[in-house]
């Protein structure tokens, strides 16, 4: 069985990308991400994550110890499940 196709050094013009293709390759796409998280010191819940060049922040509601300035880690579930 072939290897899948890296996904992460696909084509992005349009009309090139894999999703403007009739059909994926039958061996599948592989994508690989490093994602870090990490508790914010001295913040109680906050926690930061970051991905490539992006950094996104997450708090919990106050009667669990947070201060509710973020969503919480089940709504960041919630939402990519959505899109």
């Amino acid at each position: 069985m072939e290897k899948p196709v890296n996904g992460m050094n696909s084509p992005s013009a349009v009309g090139q990308r894999l999703i403007d293709q009739p059909e994926h390759p039958p061996q599948g796409v592989a994508y690989a991400s490093e994602v870090n998280t990490e508790m914010v010191k001295g913040s109680g819940q906050l926690k930061r994550g970051r991905i490539r060049h992006f950094e996104v922040y997450c708090d919990e509601a106050a009667r669990i110890g947070g201060d509710d300035k973020y969503p919480s880690p089940m709504n960041y579930v919630a939402m990519g499940t959505g899109f």
